[in-house]
């Protein structure tokens, strides 16, 4: 990817947190955090990417984004002065969860590990 592109996408997702913050007054979206966007080339589409805290609430908030996509959209060319906006579509990103998983996975494989060390009088 370009050093243009990188800038756009990081551009976009800190101005489309700070837009969700602040002007969107939703209780229902809860924590959320943007994790990544990725524009295509021809600057038409952006793909946001939302991590959540509530990982049951995907659904129903990538509803309500798409919703106010446009909102979101008209906010940004407020913000940012670019000679055309990408269409957003919003996307689930479970890799923070995903990685969380692993890592508690991996802990207890540790924990389980010096437990059987124990028991066999090994030092762990």
């Amino acid at each position: 990817m370009s050093l243009r592109m990188e800038k756009i996408n990081s551009e976009l997702r800190k101005q489309i947190m700070e837009i969700i913050q602040q002007e969107i007054d939703d209780p229902t979206i809860g924590v959320l955090s943007i994790t990544k966007v990725e524009t295509t080339s021809d600057l038409m589409e952006s793909k946001v990417y939302f991590s959540l805290l509530d990982d049951t609430k995907y659904k129903r908030v990538q509803s309500i984004l798409d919703g106010m996509a446009k909102f979101i959209r008209v906010h940004l060319g407020k913000r940012i002065r670019m000679k055309f906006l990408p269409q957003l579509k919003f996307i689930p990103d479970n890799s923070i969860k995903y990685s969380v998983d692993i890592y508690s996975k991996i802990e207890e494989i540790k924990r389980l590990e010096s437990v059987e060390r124990k028991d066999k009088g090994q030092e762990p």
